[in-house]
């Protein structure tokens, strides 16, 4: 028998069972993708705590469904409970209770959203809380509350309550639950350290407003004052026991509103000494002057009160008024005069109109900021004419105040600049120390010495000697930003703020270099470097853990955050300033916001997340030699497929090394080759550990391109100036090029996306280069020539002159001054070599980049016959927000993607142009 006739049918068959073998191997370990119906149960993590007495721990949990659970988690048992359909948890000051907010399911609320559309009248809200006694675990409904807070001892529970616009106060004895209850309560404040309360009591009549001082411990009320006038601004004092308040006070022929400033302190008993700044009745006060509610602060010893003044606006009576109007219509009768409605704009104007129409005062006069010293009751300005505004330093004698008006021709295009001057909060002495200045420090806590930059180095100024020293020229380190700073100004930036802290005795500062913190000292001493991040290239910064910390005790361990340049790994490391630091966590995972949420608590939280790590909660000990992971966001995840992310490498346009992430499809297969979404901005790579949760609402989702079989690139762009789109153009050829030198992905199946600058970047290149197959570009600029002279509403009704020279734009000069430079980097001017399908969105309403730049783009294009299609989404800005429409947006997206990438059917939007009607016709259908 011929063996070859055997063995041929038998290899045949091994072929095929290894085959089998192989395939249901593969089968067996790819997951399952995540499709849209599942995205809802996808998890946020939010509001999370730690109660005083360090046993408690909690959390709330969000799902994309809208549905909302809050987790109290005891930190010795390490054990958990949950609360459906509840929020805003919030312990009690001593961490003895525990009150959570009631709210809808997330079906109830989109249900209730979609009946309040219908419906516009105001809706009533569902205020119930539940109060828990984490001592035995009694619970207590706590219907219709607006609002409530504890005493300083947890002795009291004060709540708000609103019954058809009467607002009722109810103090609850938390022992003996007693109450006690009190009418026509606008606000209330408990005193810091104390069981005093405060209270503002505001009538619809007005005749019985005032401000009231309960104890609740004797049953004492004490009226501290009365008026027919609106009080606010309710606030005690944290470190010194004082109250403070303000007074409406209204002028006759004003619609303006002024302010009576209010103070109380001593405590001790029911009667504390009482003091008032009334700028009505004060000799020294300018007439025709209020004082403007807005940013009004108190020192923490409560001497000192600082606020801003304005002019009155006169008005006429209504008598006078009427018959003016009256007269006017005569005198029209008469030779039929009328008032034109013309507005005067001037070159000169050093704030535009729309600007000035922006303005809370509608005016371009600056504010006067005074200070009142409430033992000396008196008042000094601190600005003027000459002074313009004042770095406020509330605890300082000293205070920074700047004066632009020598620079205010450059300072209208984005280049400021100031003479610095020296005001002192006793005497009100202001004193000229430097010139043409664009950066300064806080002054230090003794008011003896602040920081500046000026020639790419860091200065101290010596506010005694009125001298300054170079601080950083003969340092090894890197202290001022250089080319990988791509804005065209003159003087580039300090790393991090330049100055991180002072320490609490005024001898000495931190400053950063590009990797290092520093250790500069004010007697003149040189700088010692206290980090070693420079070998490694790993970036050290000091960073305050507990939130009222603002200087920084020599004697005590102080923390510094540690971040990988390129490794992108990070964590956190401790020590004696000026002795070696220790290291506590470091890893290739993203660790962030350390706090200590009590400074007598040896206990610290911090969040942690990757890019297939859903972010967490953890805590520890001051060592981190005791850490747990407190919470678990997405633990299903592992049901589902995923994706990789790495990172990768290649030159940018300056021909210098760059970074960017690259994120696989799940179930990605090695040696298929797939399409990729290239997705760009600016500087995208330190977003490398971020997780990204999938949804119907988030159009550019890298998670939801995953599951739909896409790689996608993020690369960092460095722009060169005067050339953005063509700088961009280049990394993009160069970074696509990285990765497909890989293997696995298709270089006919590349597209390019972005929003905003991004938009600009998804519009412009495809012009330049035909390496993408398809582009979306959302709210971008595509005319440089007019968006360079446009007014932008969302920044004040500002011009985009300074935003185009030395913003984002990076073009160094206006366009009559380099018009190639604008022609070369605009879309609308090179449509001609637009060789790239694009699908272009915008917002009618938005107030960043105006859709007519939208609509120049589609009008070029249509013209030059080139595949353009752009959607416009009705009353959406410079983002879409509602749900229908960023859904809408996301499918469109993918479709348009999936035909010119995956080669799927093309919808007919994409191809052909569809009838007005009948576009109105299928969106009613659906």
């Amino acid at each position: 028998m011929n063996q070859n006739k055997i063995k041929k049918p038998l290899l045949a068959l091994l072929v095929i069972l290894t085959t089998m073998l192989s395939v249901n191997c593969l089968e067996a370990q790819q997951k399952k993708k995540i499709t849209p119906e599942e995205y809802g149960k996808w998890e946020i993590l939010r509001n999370t705590s730690i109660s005083k007495d360090g046993n408690w721990s909690s959390y709330q949990v969000d799902q994309i469904n809208k549905d909302k659970m809050t987790f109290l988690y005891n930190i010795k048992k390490q054990t958990t409970n949950s609360y459906p359909n509840s929020a805003k948890a919030k312990f009690s000051k001593t961490g003895k209770w525990f009150v959570y907010e009631k709210v809808l399911s997330g079906r109830e609320q989109k249900a209730k959203d979609k009946e309040d559309k219908k419906d516009k009248k105001q809706k009533t809200k569902v205020n119930d809380k539940v109060l828990i006694n984490l001592t035995n675990a009694d619970t207590l409904l706590l219907s219709g509350v607006l609002n409530y807070s504890f005493s300083e001892k947890d002795s009291y529970l004060a709540m708000l309550r609103e019954n058809e616009g009467a607002k009722t106060l109810l103090i609850r004895d938390l022992k003996t639950q007693s109450q006690m209850s009190f009418g026509n309560i606008k606000s209330f404040e408990w005193q810091q350290k104390g069981e005093l309360l405060a209270m503002i009591m505001q009538t619809k009549d007005s005749t019985a407003n005032g401000i009231q001082l309960y104890d609740p411990n004797q049953g004492i009320l004490k009226v501290l004052d009365q008026s027919a006038q609106i009080y606010s601004k309710l606030q005690w004092g944290k470190k010194s026991d004082y109250l403070f308040a303000i007074k409406s006070i209204k002028q006759e022929r004003s619609e303006e509103v002024s302010y009576q400033l209010l103070h109380w302190k001593d405590f001790s008993t029911l009667s504390p000494k009482f003091s008032s700044f009334n700028p009505n009745e004060t000799e020294s006060f300018p007439e025709a002057t209020r004082i403007l509610s807005n940013n009004i602060r108190v020192s923490e010893d409560g001497n000192s009160v600082f606020f801003k003044t304005y002019s009155w606006i006169q008005t006429e009576k209504k008598e006078e008024t009427k018959k003016k109007e009256k007269d006017k219509k005569s005198k029209k009768d008469v030779d039929e005069y009328e008032a034109p409605d013309v507005e005067i704009w001037h070159s000169k104007d050093e704030l535009m109109i729309t600007q000035q129409k922006k303005s809370a005062n509608k005016d371009s006069e600056e504010p006067i900021q005074y200070v009142w010293h409430v033992d000396k009751n008196n008042s000094l300005a601190l600005s003027n004419e000459l002074v313009e505004s004042i770095r406020l330093q509330v605890n300082n004698k000293m205070m920074i105040g700047f004066d632009q008006s020598p620079y205010s021709f450059d300072a209208m295009f984005g280049r400021p600049s100031y003479n610095i001057y020296i005001v002192n909060i006793e005497n009100g002495e202001k004193k000229k120390v430097l010139t043409n200045i664009n950066r300064t420090s806080r002054i230090s806590p003794d008011g003896k010495y602040f920081i500046f930059i000026k020639d790419n180095n860091l200065h101290l100024y010596d506010i005694e000697k009125r001298s300054s020293a170079n601080i950083t020229s003969n340092l090894e380190g890197t202290f001022i930003q250089g080319d990988s700073y791509d804005y065209p100004v003159d003087q580039k930036p300090p790393y991090e703020g330049g100055l991180s802290a002072w320490s609490e005795d005024g001898s000495s500062f931190l400053i950063n270099s590009e990797f290092d913190v520093w250790q500069g000292f004010v007697n003149g001493d040189p700088s010692k470097r206290i980090t070693s991040g420079k070998e490694d290239e790993i970036i050290c910064r000091h960073r305050f853990v507990y939130d009222e910390d603002e200087f920084f005790d020599l004697e005590k361990e102080q923390f510094f955050s540690l971040r990988g340049k390129k490794s992108k790994k990070s964590g956190f490391a401790k020590g004696i300033i000026g002795k070696k630091l220790k290291t506590l966590i470091y890893d290739d995972v993203s660790i962030y916001q350390l706090d200590q949420p009590y400074q007598e608590l040896n206990l610290l939280t911090y969040k942690s997340q990757s890019y297939d790590q859903s972010p967490n909660l953890n805590i520890t000990n001051s060592n981190f030699s005791n850490s747990m992971a407190v919470s678990n966001t997405n633990s299903f995840q592992d049901e589902y497929a995923w994706g990789e992310a790495e990172l990768v490498t290649f030159n940018n346009a300056k021909n210098k090394n760059a970074q960017g992430i690259l994120y696989y499809p799940a179930n990605y297969q090695k040696g298929k080759k797939y399409p990729m979404i290239t997705y760009v901005y600016e500087k995208l790579s330190d977003r490398y550990h971020r997780y990204t949760i999938p949804s119907k609402t988030n159009y550019y989702n890298t998670t939801v391109w995953q599951q739909e079989g896409y790689f996608v690139l993020k690369p960092d762009i460095e722009f060169i100036p005067g050339d953005p789109g063509i700088s961009s153009t280049k990394t993009l050829e160069n970074a696509v090029a990285a990765v497909i030198a890989k293997g696995d992905v298709d270089p006919s199946r590349v597209g390019l996306i972005g929003h905003s600058w991004g938009g600009y970047q998804a519009g412009f290149v495809p012009t330049q280069t035909d390496i993408f197959a398809a582009s979306v570009a959302g709210a971008g600029l595509t005319d440089f020539i007019s968006m360079y002279l446009a007014i932008t509403p969302a920044f004040g009704g500002s011009p985009e002159n300074n935003h185009f020279e030395i913003s984002q734009e990076r073009m160094i000069s206006p366009p009559w001054k380099s018009p190639d430079n604008y022609i070369r980097n605009s879309s609308v001017m090179n449509v001609e070599t637009l060789n790239t399908p694009i699908l272009f969105e915008v917002g009618d309403n938005d107030m960043n980049v105006n859709w007519r730049q939208g609509i120049e783009y589609y009008n070029a294009a249509r013209r030059a016959g080139k595949q353009f299609v752009m959607l416009v989404y009705a009353k959406e800005g410079h983002g879409v927000r509602e749900d229908k429409n960023a859904s809408d947006y996301q499918q469109k997206i993918l479709k348009w993607f999936g035909h010119y990438l995956k080669g799927e059917e093309a919808q007919d939007w994409i191809l052909n142009g569809i009838p007005y009607s009948e576009q109105k016709r299928r969106l009613k259908e659906k």
